[in-house]
């Protein structure tokens, strides 16, 4: 395999604006394809792993449940201040 898709299936309004980007920057359309992919999966693997981190965290009893929340917000909203003097 050369390292290439064979195919990539793409819209014709996301080719043209390709094909518009690449004109105005003076670059191939295939760089800016490569270019995009790689961050969006640069962006990808990073949103997965603060997944991971947060799953492993609320695995951690790092969380609390729902139904504990919510009694939490009830009594805090019966919390009253004190006047001021």
């Amino acid at each position: 395999m050369s390292g290439q898709l064979e195919r990539i299936a793409l819209s014709h309004e996301t080719i043209s604006r390709l094909r518009s980007s690449a004109a105005q920057s003076q670059r191939y359309e295939r760089e800016l394809l490569e270019e995009a992919v790689v961050e969006y999966l640069d962006r990808h693997e990073m949103e997965l792993a603060a997944v991971e981190n947060g799953m492993a965290l609320a695995g951690a009893d790092g969380l609390i449940s729902h139904d504990a929340m919510k009694a939490l917000a009830s009594e805090l909203g019966n919390v009253r201040r004190s006047p001021s003097p």
